[in-house]
């Protein structure tokens, strides 16, 4: 079974999607070439709606304030290491003074490795994602290129998917995915229910952070109370 046709079902694309957005730079690369011989529909309709770190931090100052509120802090602290001088000089500047300083904090006092930032971007990602299919954002109004509309698998084997769209889907080398490679996509395959398992622990993790966040923060009430 190819790789698109494992995802036709109902809220395949999203199951899709959320892998692809974790999986890295590399096999993100790889997946799409190869969904791009099986489906240029899909190929598109991947490449426009792919969350990355970057767009998260382009959403405007107020959309930022309920990403906040609402990710792990430490990670979202530890993902923005990795970002340029200019990058992160803009991401503050969109930020309330209040807040400002918190971030500030955390970027003084963490030293996260190169693969703990990568990793804390995925979770990012992967909440904010979350916060995106469970409507507590709405794509809609945050960004309308990344709203995902109900039966958008049958859209898309449709084959009406991007007429009109500025998404073109770059040709996949032909020396690594011909449309006849079956052997890569057989590993693709493979690879993908690995990466899925992985992401299925890694929402357990953030579900978990998420739970030792509230008790840490109930814990800090008392003490307030108290004091």
């Amino acid at each position: 079974m190819s790789m698109v046709a494992r995802y036709k079902k109902s809220g395949g694309f999203v199951q899709l999607l959320q892998v692809m957005e974790t999986c890295g730079t590399k096999k993100y690369e790889q997946f799409i070439g190869i969904i791009s011989t099986e489906d240029p529909n899909w190929a598109a309709a991947i490449k426009e709606k792919t969350l990355t770190f970057d767009k998260i931090l382009n959403w405007s100052p107020e959309t930022l304030m309920e990403v906040l509120a609402q990710v792990n802090t430490l990670a979202f602290g530890s993902a923005l290491k990795g970002l340029s001088d200019e990058k992160l000089t803009a991401f503050l500047g969109k930020l309330s003074p209040q807040d400002r300083r918190k971030i500030e904090s955390q970027l003084n006092e963490a030293n996260p490795t190169p693969a703990e930032i990568s990793s804390a971007v995925m979770k990012v990602i992967s909440e904010t994602r979350n916060l995106l299919t469970s409507s507590i954002l709405k794509a809609d109004k945050i960004d309308p290129a990344l709203a995902i509309p109900e039966n958008f698998e049958e859209k898309l084997s449709a084959g009406n998917y991007g007429k009109g769209s500025s998404v073109e889907v770059e040709p996949a080398d032909t020396a690594v995915f011909s449309a006849g490679s079956n052997g890569a996509n057989a590993a693709a395959v493979v690879e993908i229910d690995r990466l899925q398992k992985k992401l299925a622990l890694l929402n357990k993790e953030v579900q978990a952070l998420k739970q030792e966040n509230v008790v840490m923060k109930d814990k800090l009430d008392k003490i307030k109370r108290i004091a």
